[in-house]
């Protein structure tokens, strides 16, 4: 399965940036890095200031998807956003692709390998 905003969720996890942008602890909010590990609960980040362990309950996820991922011609519900402050020499597409964590509290293999919906919705 490709990577586009809409089958991120079913998708695998690990490499992609991401910022937690709501979380019911607002010590959370704004962490941002590279998803290094995910467990069926939480993500692992590894940010600036080291690895950072966020639940996945309670959260609001941004992940930056870039190159075909980002194509505007992906369909509907992908927010697209300049690059701002960003250095980006390859002049690749971004979308930013907002997802609420409960939709990713399954065992990441079963949410990406076998497509199954998570039972904890």
């Amino acid at each position: 399965m490709s990577l586009t905003p809409e089958s991120l969720p079913r998708h695998e996890l690990l490499g992609l940036h991401v910022r937690v942008v709501e979380d019911t602890d607002q010590s959370r909010v704004g962490i941002e890095g590279c998803v290094v590990r995910e467990t069926m609960q939480t993500l692992c980040l590894d940010t600036d200031s080291g690895v950072r362990q966020v639940p996945k309950a309670g959260a609001t996820f941004e992940f930056r998807l870039t190159d075909e991922a980002a194509a505007p011609d992906n369909g509907a519900g992908t927010a697209f956003k300049p690059a701002g402050g960003e250095s980006q020499t390859t002049g690749e597409s971004v979308a930013y692709v907002t997802v609420d964590g409960v939709k990713l509290l399954s065992r990441p293999e079963r949410r990406s390998e076998n497509g199954v919906d998570s039972k904890w919705r």
